[in-house]
């Protein structure tokens, strides 16, 4: 069985930056993608691993707890 990777990651509700095409397509550089979870060019997310961090986490994700 061959899954498509992408199809797979999106079941599984991967995010995704809104720059991910233009980059994959070589209209922009990495440096100009902006981050998935926090929107911010550069990345403004807090420290991995911090309850601010899991927060904006479940935010993006639309988990409640």
């Amino acid at each position: 069985m061959n899954a498509d990777p992408v199809n797979l990651l999106n079941q599984l509700g991967a995010q995704w930056s809104p720059d991910m095409g233009a980059y994959l397509a070589g209209d922009i550089e990495l440096a100009d993608m902006r981050c998935a979870l926090c929107g911010g060019k550069p990345c403004q997310c807090p420290p991995f691993g911090t309850s601010e961090y899991f927060a904006l986490i479940d935010r993006v994700h639309g988990r409640k707890r």
